[in-house]
């Protein structure tokens, strides 16, 4: 009998110290995630006038900076939310997925790797309306289309072109330089294969081609479908 009712006492007990040992799991991940963004605080940020090249370096400089204290944090979180399901470690683990998406995003031009981020936030929490609006936007920038292409005109600068078919990525810009002039292209890729390109002079517009790069052709059967 005295075995019996410490059996009960036992399991009775159990939710109340898992609950407990949870908290404090929970409390030990916030502590983490405090200390991770004092370090995304110290980091140096160049300002939004800075050239693109600095940005990225800059950027890159601090994830690596980062990276150990980032693989313990974000190992600790996700097997934390796996075994809980805790919602505030999904939010926060989410968060993470989003916040590296906007990186791939509007730093390195990587619209695959951001969408595919976003879509990751999204497995985790279905309804956060910020990973679905970036999620929208950059599916729309990962290929351009020839309605948008179609407003950038002569005359427009680097910053107009940015604000109609964003930046492609920095090894898919050209540049040339020659007496009294700085030549560069930026090429977006088509949902096609093919690619259009937009020819600054100095950073003001003064063409642009559609079918810069063609789609490629479809391989013809051979015949009798061998």
């Amino acid at each position: 009998m005295k075995r019996l009712l410490v059996t009960i006492l036992a399991l009775v007990l159990l939710p109340a110290s898992l609950a407990a040992q949870g908290s404090k799991e929970w409390e030990a991940i916030e502590a983490d995630y405090s200390w991770l963004q004092t370090l995304r605080n110290a980091n140096r940020v160049p300002g939004p006038g800075a050239p693109r090249k600095e940005r990225i370096e800059a950027w890159l400089l601090g994830e690596r900076k980062l990276e150990p204290v980032y693989s313990r944090f974000i190992e600790r979180l996700e097997a934390y939310y796996m075994q809980t399901g805790d919602p505030r470690a999904g939010a926060l683990f989410a968060g993470e997925k989003i916040r590296m998406g906007d990186s791939y995003m509007n730093i390195l031009s990587r619209y695959d790797r951001a969408a595919n981020l976003y879509r990751s936030a999204l497995q985790i929490d279905a309804g956060n309306q910020e990973a679905l609006a970036k999620l929208e936007l950059a599916e729309n920038l990962r290929f351009v289309d020839r309605e948008r292409f179609e407003r950038v005109g002569s005359g427009m600068n680097e910053a107009d072109v940015e604000k109609i078919l964003g930046l492609p990525r920095e090894d898919w810009i050209r540049q040339k330089i020659e007496p009294g002039h700085v030549y560069s292209v930026w090429i977006y890729p088509r949902s096609d294969g093919g690619a259009a390109a937009v020819y600054f002079d100095r950073g003001v517009v003064y063409h642009t081609n559609w079918d810069a790069s063609p789609a490629p052709r479809p391989v013809e059967e051979k015949a009798g479908g061998h």
